[in-house]
């Protein structure tokens, strides 16, 4: 009953934030005129709603509090964690437990990676010089989506009450099920405010930092950039740097090539199910279809010769199998 209820919230919930980083990610697009996040930086000063309409989307997807992704992941991580308690098969689902964390921690770091060379930073190339907003009509939708996003996660029931409804209509139910819904309330209320205390909290630093900021002196200073020479965007990370120690622990399936000279070093991700296996195969099929093609050029008595040795090849095929005849 879990599963199903932690499922199906789950998938309203990727509804929601993945529309919402696919339309954060268009407007960054259609702004820069490049998809290719190492020419950009720095965009979240020249289009401030969108840089965070794209963290909501990425904290939520995370599975971060206050966030409805947290709130869907809750569900699934109980479900599996109560199959530990079952009998039979069904208590190694909790295995599955290890798995989802996993899955979180590289979600992590992938939208830290995104979020930080994309929007954070020196712009890298001109592409992230001209961008600008991209008017109400690219922002009004991502901000409806981070805002239902923020509501699930303050106020889970609004998602989890009807997620329910349709599990209980699947799976039935019973005394069990009732008792274990109503602990699941009870948690969900507890996650509400949780959710309501750290955004009081986070507001409450970010006024104390503004306060003591505003009654110090502000004094600016040279960036450190080795040598003395000035900050420039070739020091920043690039989206291969800032992934190339997670990707080093899983190289062997991570599907990284690395190309190093005396002039430059480059990591290039490939895909080894289309790199290494899809694309080699097919390029032989290709090679074995040019040569299969001077079939087709050959001469009228080899094409003879083609119909006969099918006709004999055929004949021999009946006269060996009784069944055939």
């Amino acid at each position: 009953m879990l599963g199903l209820t932690g499922a199906v919230l789950h998938t309203l919930n990727h509804a929601l934030f993945k529309s919402l980083l696919f339309l954060g990610a268009g407007a960054v697009a259609q702004a820069t005129g490049t998809r290719a996040i190492d020419e950009l930086g720095g965009v979240g000063r020249r289009m401030p709603l969108t840089a965070l309409a794209f963290l909501l989307g990425s904290v939520a997807i995370v599975g971060l509090p206050p966030l409805n992704g947290f709130v869907g992941e809750w569900v699934v991580f109980q479900a599996l964690l109560r199959t530990g308690a079952t009998t039979g098969a069904l208590r190694l689902a909790v295995v599955a437990a290890t798995g989802l964390g996993l899955v979180g921690g590289l979600a992590l770091a992938c939208f830290t990676k995104v979020d930080g060379v994309v929007f954070l930073g020196r712009a890298r190339s001109r592409a992230s010089v001209r961008a600008t907003e991209r008017g109400l009509v690219f922002i009004g939708p991502m901000l409806a989506l981070a805002g239902a996003c923020l509501a699930l996660g303050l106020y889970p029931a609004l998602g989890v009450g009807p997620a329910v409804d349709v599990a209980r209509s699947v799976a039935g139910g019973g005394p069990i099920v009732a008792t274990g819904l109503v602990e699941l309330g009870a948690a969900l209320d507890s996650i509400a405010l949780l959710a309501l205390a750290l955004i009081a909290l986070s507001a409450l630093l970010w006024l104390v930092r503004g306060y003591f900021l505003a009654r110090r002196p502000f004094a600016g200073s040279a960036t450190w950039a080795g040598a003395g020479l000035p900050a420039t965007a070739r020091m920043q990370y690039t989206a291969s740097s800032y992934a190339a120690p997670l990707l080093d622990a899983f190289r062997p399936i991570a599907g990284v090539r690395v190309e190093a000279n005396v002039a430059a070093f480059h990591s290039h991700p490939i895909d080894l199910v289309l790199d290494g296996l899809v694309f080699p195969v097919w390029r032989r099929i290709g090679r074995f279809a040019r040569e299969a093609r001077l079939l087709q050029a050959g001469r009228l008595r080899w094409y003879l010769l083609y119909v006969i040795l099918t006709v004999l090849a055929l004949l021999l095929y009946l006269d060996r199998t009784p069944g055939a005849r």
